[in-house]
């Protein structure tokens, strides 16, 4: 059975990303038990400097297992938050593949955390953000972390000042 509003979170780990999962399990809450919560993290070699490609066959693949542990990161938070969420490892390009997965399963609402970044660490580093936007077809939904970055919990990604309140 499909659920009656479906979140894609992209999740990478980041304070950004906490935050967009905290407001994603938020939204789920407000929304009740028909809301699921997805979260994926994607491993993307080609878009690494130098042209990196993936691990040599039996070669530790390093990229994948960190995307892995962030992931188990994203499961933390949502027990801590009482809810259970799906998390999914993707390989390819970050954005298609998220708008892939987010089309695939029929989802409501996509929501990623927004760095923030301007003039020349943009335009050099790019913005997956901005690219969701202008590419998904789904609504996206931009994050940014907190305001007071000492407010931060970095180990649970909890911003201990202002808890996120989303009203239905």
């Amino acid at each position: 059975m499909k659920a009656d509003f479906t979140l894609v979170v992209a999740f990478d780990g980041s304070a950004e990303a906490r935050r967009a999962l905290h407001v994603a399990l938020e939204f789920a809450d407000a929304v009740g038990a028909g809301a699921d919560v997805h979260a994926v993290s994607v491993v993307d070699y080609i878009s690494l400097p130098g042209g990196l490609t993936q691990a040599p066959a039996g070669a530790p693949d390093l990229l994948a297992s960190d995307a892995e542990a962030e992931l188990r990161v994203a499961d933390e938070i949502a027990a801590a938050a009482g809810r259970r969420i799906t998390t999914r490892l993707l390989r390819g390009p970050v954005v298609s593949e998220i708008l892939k997965y987010a089309q695939g399963i029929g989802a409501t609402l996509i929501l990623v955390g927004t760095h923030g970044r301007k003039g020349v660490a943009r335009a050099v580093l790019g913005s997956t953000c901005e690219s969701l936007v202008r590419r998904s077809e789904i609504p996206v939904l931009t994050v940014r972390a907190a305001a007071q970055p000492d407010a931060v919990d970095p180990r649970a990604g909890v911003d201990a000042s202002r808890p996120v309140r989303v009203r239905a």
